[in-house]
């Protein structure tokens, strides 16, 4: 009979925490919030003007690696360039071991141009000389070329420039060679740092459309 009476009085408290648990109302977890509890900030990267990076951002290009996947690299360093009163600003930071650049303009217009590929070239492996830089630097023709990976690369610009690094007052002087990829959108970028060799680099002008700027927290 006690055993009969305790079971029953079991069952009965059984009945009530099912009738509680189905009663309370779920929980339903506020807009940002990961089910652990921890908030995650809810932005939108593509709100983010390139021009308006700083450090910390994250930067993501797409399909722009060698095996056409995103570039995506934490920007540590916001430098700037200036030539004849037209100032531009240079984002860069790592990606895969190698150090990745993506210049931003917005004078005389908006322009994106990423120094994306690894490779350091120098004059010997485009089949350029100094003299024939100096010549066509002195002409300014555009209907210049030269001709490199069996391509003719027009001849865009040359200007001496003012780098400065993270955007400080101290600033050091370079000179610059633009030749545009025929049928391309890829750039032969030749600098002369004072006391350095010259260096070559394959840069890419981008669509904004690919490239997408990730807001610290």
């Amino acid at each position: 009979m006690i055993t009969a009476t305790i079971l029953a009085i079991l069952g009965l408290c059984l009945i009530a925490v099912v009738w509680q648990m189905f009663r309370a109302p779920a929980r339903v977890l506020p807009a940002g919030e990961a089910p652990t509890g921890r908030h995650i900030p809810a932005t939108n990267p593509i709100d983010v003007d390139p021009w308006e990076a700083r450090r910390g951002d994250v930067i993501s290009v797409s399909g722009a690696a060698e095996d056409y996947s995103d570039i995506d690299f934490a920007v540590d360093r916001r430098s700037a360039y200036e030539a004849i009163n037209h100032r531009w600003i240079d984002l860069s930071g790592d990606f895969r071991g190698r150090r990745v650049y993506l210049e931003v303009y917005r004078y005389p217009q908006q322009d994106l141009i990423g120094i994306l590929d690894g490779r350091k070239l120098t004059l010997t492996d485009i089949g350029v000389t100094e003299a024939a830089l100096a010549e066509i630097d002195s002409r300014q023709d555009p209907s210049a070329f030269i001709t490199y990976a069996g391509k003719q690369w027009r001849y865009e610009s040359s200007r001496e420039i003012g780098y400065f690094e993270n955007e400080s007052n101290d600033g050091e002087g370079l000179y610059r060679w633009l030749f545009d990829e025929q049928d391309g959108s890829r750039l032969l970028c030749i600098e002369k740092w004072e006391g350095e060799p010259f260096e070559v680099r394959i840069a890419r002008r981008l669509n904004p459309h690919d490239v997408t700027v990730y807001r610290a927290a």
